[in-house]
């Protein structure tokens, strides 16, 4: 199949309210991880990452909304500079688990708004931390077929930093406390990337930031909600599909992004499907975990780390060009791909 390119970039995070200020938030070690008004088992206040502009009465649904119109702006020019007509939205969104439920339609509604009624849902996916890797593989096969027409626009927005959430993850004891020195921080986070098909019309005047080599999905069999260590089978095969795509699996990659919070089960799944795809991973091991500067942004921490792997080079190492970024759902479900990213003449000089 051949490679989408990216051409546009909108986020949103509790460390910036655009793809400039997230990034920028991002390369500097900032965090927001702040005490909340929700108190856990034993009355301390649970932790999250927040964005402090929201008002904490918002139910999920209103945080998302808000999140979400504020990451595609970033998007917004693009779409107006296109021919008119519908542009396919393919979006991911959370999984069911502990939090408050999300009111889908509301969402969509708030994007076609946002964007003055251009965007068409093409698919939703509700498998969390996956849900981002599984709407890009679905829009990159539309767009080989010429289903999607020339350009489509993948995103996803989660949060888990409203006060049901919070008080559904202290239930279920998930959250990082006194009693529970492995669980997790919440987070909350949206992006939206546009992918234009190889050969797009050189009249769209689209500035490409990177590729879309390829993408990759599967089931974990022994998931996170078993309770159980993991075997890490699902990460095991999707990197090796990967490995054995002839676009990713030329040479290693430069690093790797995991959409994961912190708790040890994560670190146990790579580690164990890293040791069987050696031969993909980069020397040395560079491995970036959005959980250090986010929480656990659910199914928003794909589009925020594939910003991260397109401008990272331009940080700190000359040579970086291809990352593989992956997410595993609580649920089982994984996804994951690469992206290498394209220098204009200007950087390459």
């Amino acid at each position: 199949m051949s490679a989408a390119q990216v051409v546009g970039l909108g986020l949103c995070t509790p460390v910036g309210t655009s793809t400039h200020m997230t990034l920028a938030s991002l390369r500097a070690g900032l965090v927001r991880f702040a005490e909340t008004e929700v108190l856990d088992d034993v009355g301390e206040p649970v932790r999250a990452s927040r964005l402090s502009l929201l008002d904490v009465s918002l139910s999920r649904t209103e945080r998302m909304v808000a999140l979400a119109r504020q990451a595609i702006a970033g998007v917004r020019p693009l779409l107006d500079a296109l021919p008119p007509g519908r542009v396919p939205l393919y979006l991911g969104l959370p999984e069911a688990r502990p939090g408050a439920q999300v009111e889908q339609e509301a969402l969509v509604a708030a994007l076609r708004d946002e964007t003055a009624g251009r965007l068409e849902v093409a698919q939703v996916h509700e498998s969390g931390r996956a849900a981002f890797f599984e709407a890009l593989a679905s829009a990159q096969k539309d767009l080989h077929s010429g289903r999607a027409g020339a350009v489509a626009l993948v995103g996803a927005v989660d949060s888990l930093a409203d006060t049901a959430s919070l008080e559904a993850l202290v239930g279920a004891r998930l959250h990082l406390g006194r009693r529970n020195p492995d669980g997790t921080i919440p987070g909350e986070a949206a992006g939206f990337v546009a992918l234009a098909r190889p050969g797009a019309p050189k009249s769209l005047k689209l500035e490409a930031s990177g590729v879309l080599l390829g993408t990759a999905l599967a089931v974990e069999p022994k998931p996170f909600t078993q309770r159980a260590p993991s075997d890490a089978d699902g990460l095991t095969a999707v990197l090796h599909a990967l490995q054995r795509d002839a676009m990713t699996g030329a040479r290693r990659v430069d690093a790797v992004f995991a959409c994961q919070p912190g708790d040890s089960f994560w670190g146990t799944e790579f580690t164990r499907a890293y040791l069987r795809n050696t031969a993909l991973m980069p020397e040395p091991l560079r491995v970036l975990v959005a959980g250090e500067g986010l929480g656990d942004a659910g199914a928003g921490a794909g589009p925020i780390m594939l910003g991260v792997a397109l401008h990272r080079a331009r940080w700190r190492q000359a040579g970086a060009r291809r990352t593989l970024v992956y997410g595993s759902a609580d649920s089982g479900r994984i996804g994951a791909c690469v992206v290498e990213m394209i220098r204009s003449a200007k950087e390459e000089a």
